[in-house]
Parts: C-alpha cells; sequence; structure tokens
C-alpha cells in the first residue's frame, strides 16, 4: 500500500492502492502542510520499500536484471491490440520486479508495462513494456535500454535481442531493431509470435527438464556415498 509518511516523526496518513493516488492527496493538502509529508510504500518488505519509495537508482539492478530482451515475442495486455511488447528479464530477487515495472512505466514512449513469472528462464521474471507501433519512436525505447542498462551496472551493447520469426539472437542495436520494425506486418507477426511462444513453451520445459535431471543425479549421488559409508562401518563392525 502507499501512504503519506510524515518526514520529521514518521507518523502515516491515509492509504491508497497506487503512487498517484497518494500524490493527488498529498497535493490538496497544500503547499505547507504538504511540505511535512512524502509519498512511501509499506508492505513490510523493507528492501521493496526502499526501491519503490526512493526509486530505482545506478547499480541497483545488478546481477539481476539479465543482459537480454525480447522483442515481439509477447502479445499485449489487449490482444485488440497491436502494440509492442518490449520484454525485460530479472532473476534472483522477485522483489526487484515491482519497482522495475514501477520505473519502465513512466518511461517515455511506455503505454504501460506488467510484470510476470517468465515462460522461458526458469526462476526468472518479466517486466513486459509496451510501446504504440504506430506511433513508435525509437529513441524512446533507446532511452530506456540506456537507463535499463545503468541500472544493471551494463553497457546497452552487453544486451542481446531476440524476435519472434527467428531463433538467432542479436547483439543489442537500434539499427537492426528498426529494420525488423519496417520490414514485419501484422499477419506476419502474429504467425511468427505464434511460433516464438511454442520454442518458448519447449525451451522452458528443456529446462525443467534438465534441472529435474540434476537434481536426481544429486540425489542418486547422495545415496551412494550413504550407501558406501553404511557398508564402511558394517565392515568396521565386523571385523572389530
Amino acid at each position: 500500500m502507499w501512504i503519506l509518511e510524515n518526514i520529521n516523526d514518521k507518523s502515516r496518513l491515509g492509504s491508497w492502492g497506487t503512487p498517484n493516488e497518494a500524490q493527488t492527496f498529498l497535493t490538496k493538502l497544500g503547499e505547507a502542510a504538504g511540505a511535512c509529508y512524502i509519498v512511501a510504500h509499506r508492505s513490510g518488505n523493507d528492501k521493496l520499500d526502499q526501491m519503490l519509495t526512493e526509486g530505482l537508482v545506478k547499480g541497483d539492478l545488478y546481477k539481476i536484471l539479465l543482459p537480454r530482451i525480447s522483442v515481439d515475442e509477447f502479445v499485449p495486455g489487449d490482444p485488440d491490440t497491436d502494440n509492442i511488447v518490449i520484454a525485460f528479464f530479472l532473476k534472483g530477487v522477485p522483489e526487484a520486479t515491482l519497482p522495475f515495472k514501477v520505473f519502465a512505466e513512466q518511461s517515455n514512449g511506455v503505454i504501460s508495462a506488467d510484470y510476470g513469472d517468465s515462460e522461458t528462464v526458469v526462476g526468472a521474471q518479466n517486466v513486459y513494456t509496451e510501446f504504440d507501433r504506430d506511433n513508435l519512436e525509437m529513441e524512446d525505447i533507446h532511452a530506456l535500454m540506456i537507463q535499463s542498462a545503468m541500472l544493471a551496472g551494463l553497457e546497452t551493447e552487453d544486451f542481446t535481442m531476440t524476435f519472434p520469426h527467428t531463433d538467432e539472437k542479436f547483439a543489442y542495436d537500434p539499427s537492426v531493431m528498426k529494420e525488423y520494425f519496417i520490414s514485419r506486418n501484422k499477419k506476419k507477426n502474429e504467425i511468427a509470435q505464434r511460433k516464438a511462444i511454442d520454442r518458448a513453451a519447449k525451451e522452458f520445459e528443456k529446462n525443467i527438464a534438465q534441472a529435474q535431471k540434476g537434481k536426481d543425479e544429486q540425489k542418486q549421488a547422495e545415496q551412494q556415498q550413504t550407501q558406501e559409508a553404511i557398508e564402511r562401518m558394517a565392515g568396521v563392525a565386523l571385523t572389530g
């Protein structure tokens, strides 16, 4: 929840579902009273509250935001639109997903942002950012990439990007992305998206199977070690 917190005695005022609602009420308090409060997030999770209240800063997502993006492989939240979806991947700190979503939706050109568990990377979360395809400004996407790289302690050229029409991974390059948008059409992209979703499902199942195989092999090794230890102890008992 979002509250107004007194900067002097930390007392709380009100409770709202979004920071905009809390900010609107703060504005109504007037200049004098409003100067005593800040909009703050309170959930019981100190790390999450700090990131949401103070905002993300350089390096906050170091080794959390993965150096990869997905372009147009996911459908928009509203399937009746033809919005571009740029998906980011975060792993290791689930609490960081919501602050990054809030950060992304405030970026120029981003119509909306959402988040959820990744369908392609085991144990990761996605933040989905949507852009208006008909009024696309490549500068908006590039600005978001520069800021995201800064949060992750990376350079934009460290990122790779994938598209729905090919399995190949490309080094992040605005000119390559622009060429993709110029070359595609809605029908072609819908077909490619369906193929991408199928690929993602198979990749995810493969990753799950590999993870399970690793667990099974580890369990077998532990059982073997236990059995060998028992046999050694039994040998000592028989000869002792």
